[in-house]
């Protein structure tokens, strides 16, 4: 099982991790944890991590992901159908196509008083 062991602020390396590190690095583990903390830092800041977190969390929940599935397959639907389909309330529909929207893969345009969703150019690959 991979454990997640978060080191951002950890003054040094946990003593059970230390041995497993020099294992797998083949060097003392002490060296490459600063060097590798200094460059989770750096990419941390970069404008496009961000994004990127973004774009991961508005994929991470269920719905949106079919939703996204399912306007990938009919290119356009209104937001009464996704309601539908998902078996959920207009609010949360609302609310998961705006996250979706803010994340910039999902184009929302008003027709009267119909809400119509469909995906964007830069939606990008990797949607079932």
């Amino acid at each position: 099982m991979l454990t997640y062991v978060y080191m951002m602020n950890a003054p040094r390396v946990a003593s059970d991790l230390a041995p497993r590190l020099q294992r797998l690095a083949g060097a003392e583990a002490s060296c490459s944890v600063s060097e590798y903390r200094d460059l989770s830092e750096r990419i941390s800041r970069k404008p496009t991590f961000s994004r990127s977190l973004t774009r991961a969390r508005a994929l991470a929940d269920e719905r949106r992901l079919i939703a996204v599935a399912l306007l990938r397959r009919r290119g356009e639907l209104c937001a009464c159908e996704i309601q539908a389909t998902l078996g959920v309330s207009h609010a949360t529909v609302s609310h998961h196509m705006a996250v979706l929207v803010e994340a910039g893969f999902v184009a929302s345009e008003r027709r009267g008083k119909w809400m119509y969703y469909r995906l964007t150019s830069r939606a990008g690959v990797g949607i079932p």
